[in-house]
Order: C-alpha cells, then structure tokens, then sequence
C-alpha cells in the first residue's frame, strides 16, 4: 500500500503544537505517516470540537522519539464525532482521513 493520500482523502502535515479539529463529522482515520526525524506527542480523538479532547476520547497516542526510521501506520480507525489531535514539542507527521 501506498504512503500517498488517494485523490478521495483528507490530509494535513501536523508540525506543531496545539489542538486542531481536521474534521467534524464522522469518518475514517485512515494512517499516520512519521518521515523520521521529530520530538514531540501526537495524539488523535474521537471529538468534533477541541473541547470534547478526553482520555476516553482519545484513539491513539504517538510519543514522537528524536529520531527514527520513517515509516506509515496503518489505522483504519471510524469515528462518530470527527477527529482532533492534541501536538506537543515539535512532531511532524501527517495525518490522512476520510
């Protein structure tokens, strides 16, 4: 399978901190993709608002070492609310959904 978002997917370069919804309504969080080199926390929610951000919420974390190998992880992961993540340090990964 292929790294690259199909033409039907949504994806966005996450290379900060904050908390950002990517989408407010139902849907497919499809794959991570980690390029190598970063530092920091990424962690992605089952919310439509960055206020709905719980540890019940939350999908999956990704505790960003300084370096390692690049490489895509495969989530596949439905939501019912949309989807937010909460950034730390200084991570760089991009997100793709449905």
């Amino acid at each position: 399978m292929s790294d690259q978002p199909v033409s039907a997917d949504q994806w966005t370069a996450i290379s900060g901190v904050g908390t950002t919804v990517l989408k407010s309504t139902d849907g497919v969080v499809k794959r991570v993709v980690i390029p190598g080199t970063y530092v920091g926390t990424v962690n992605l929610h089952d919310a439509g608002a960055t206020d709905g951000t719980t540890s019940t919420s939350q999908i999956v974390s990704f505790g960003l070492p300084a370096t390692g190998i690049p490489q895509s992880v495969e989530l596949n992961a439905r939501v019912r609310k949309g989807i937010v993540y909460q950034a730390t340090g200084t991570p760089v990964i991009t997100v793709i959904w449905d």
